[in-house]
């Protein structure tokens, strides 16, 4: 790749996998108790199972997709999450409009989108030498 898309891609995950850590991930991280009880007043099957999945998939998963280490496994379970935010949350638990799901979907694009073509070539593991699958 040249050096504007290994740009363009480092970019992408480290601002999209940032935002989900700061913005969805750390807040239930902070308190899972009173997410996984969210989870369980809105009806959701499996609230405790249900609540650190999430919790994982907004925190650690995108911190690997932000370092470039297991990106596309990464980039597939954090599309799998906002899919599902987007889908059950938003639109059949909540009642939203398609316009209320927009960041979730925008998020399931960028993830789909960087498990299709990978994190590019600034990755910590090929920074550091290490040989690891992206």
């Amino acid at each position: 790749m040249g050096f504007l898309n290994d740009l363009g891609l480092l970019l992408l995950r480290v601002i999209a996998g940032a935002m989900m850590i700061a913005w969805h991930g750390l807040p239930k991280l902070s308190d899972p108790p009173k997410f996984i009880g969210h989870l369980e007043n809105s009806g959701y099957p499996l609230p405790e199972v249900l609540g650190y999945a999430v919790i994982s998939a907004e925190t650690l998963f995108p911190l690997l997709i932000v370092l470039g280490l297991f990106t596309r496994v990464s980039s597939v379970v954090a599309a799998g999450n906002m899919l599902g935010a987007a889908v059950l949350h938003h639109l059949i638990m909540s009642g939203d409009s398609l316009a209320d799901t927009e960041k979730a979907l925008l998020y399931f694009l960028v993830f789909v989108f960087l498990a299709l073509v990978g994190p590019g070539g600034w990755t910590l593991g090929r920074l550091t030498g290490m040989k690891v699958r992206s």
